[in-house]
């Protein structure tokens, strides 16, 4: 399997290890430049048999344009809507009601808001409808292309205290790898899982999976676990998981 890799996310620690791995498995990589509004990618990739990306969600969408195999692991089943259906009071915010952008009630207290689809329209935050209802007006009068209008479908929930953040990578229906990314309010990641996350998310995947491949965060409120959402592996942050047996794992894979 040929990778290509986004090469602006030096940031990030899982990048590096990305890389290593990658290099010294013998495992044949190209580090891409995403050229931004959909101008593609440099260098342009003609490679024959199958190809994995990992970067940002640009390049995810391009991989699917060019219909590459694997390439991108991200189809219709992330989305708020789907995962509810599938995983019911497991889902920390199964009590969410969901609206068109434009039609979010007015609530009285803060409030949990986030775009139901895997498309980093925004990012999920508490709100007070005053900074809603202001933040809704400017995104309405805008003319010019925005991530955010009024058609986007969003998830309204009470805010939710959360323990601890959890990520794990799932393939084919197995929980390969994870790591603890947040406690509280601080990011502080570590490879360090408990058996009980580990046993949680293996027995949510083993009810519902939407791919073959993809990262499933698991938040702890008020002492229980819960699916706190689900996201695509190619664009998701490694933190501190086993990026190797990540790896590994989709080099395994058969098609």
């Amino acid at each position: 399997m040929h990778w290509i890799v986004q090469n602006n996310l030096f940031n990030e620690r899982g990048f590096h290890d990305l890389v290593s791995t990658l290099e010294h498995g013998g495992i044949p990589h190209t580090l891409v430049k995403v050229i931004p509004f959909g101008g593609g990618i440099e260098p342009a990739i003609e490679v024959p048999g199958h190809l994995m990306v990992m970067g940002s969600l640009s390049l995810t969408r391009y991989a699917r344009e060019r219909g590459w195999v694997p390439g991108a692991f991200l189809n219709d089943n992330f989305d708020f809507r789907i995962w509810r259906e599938h995983l019911g009071s497991h889902l920390l915010n199964a009590d969410a009601g969901v609206y068109r952008f434009a039609d979010v009630p007015q609530r009285g207290g803060p409030f949990f808001i986030r775009p139901c689809l895997d498309d980093k329209a925004f990012s999920g935050m508490v709100t007070t409808w005053e900074e809603f209802a202001s933040w809704r007006e400017s995104v309405l009068r805008l003319e010019e292309y925005t991530t955010v209008n009024a058609e986007t479908v969003v998830a309204v929930s009470e805010p939710k205290t959360i323990q601890r953040e959890y990520r794990m990578v799932i393939v084919d229906g197995r929980v390969i790898t994870g790591t603890r990314y947040k406690l509280g309010d601080r990011v502080l990641s570590s490879p360090e899982v408990e058996p009980e996350v580990q046993a949680f998310a293996q027995e949510m995947a083993d009810r519902w999976n939407p791919d073959r491949a993809y990262v499933l965060d698991v938040f702890m409120h008020e002492g229980a676990l819960y699916v706190g959402e689900i996201n695509n592996l190619n664009s998701a942050g490694f933190y501190a998981y086993d990026v190797g047996k990540m790896v590994a794992a989709i080099e395994a894979m058969r098609f």
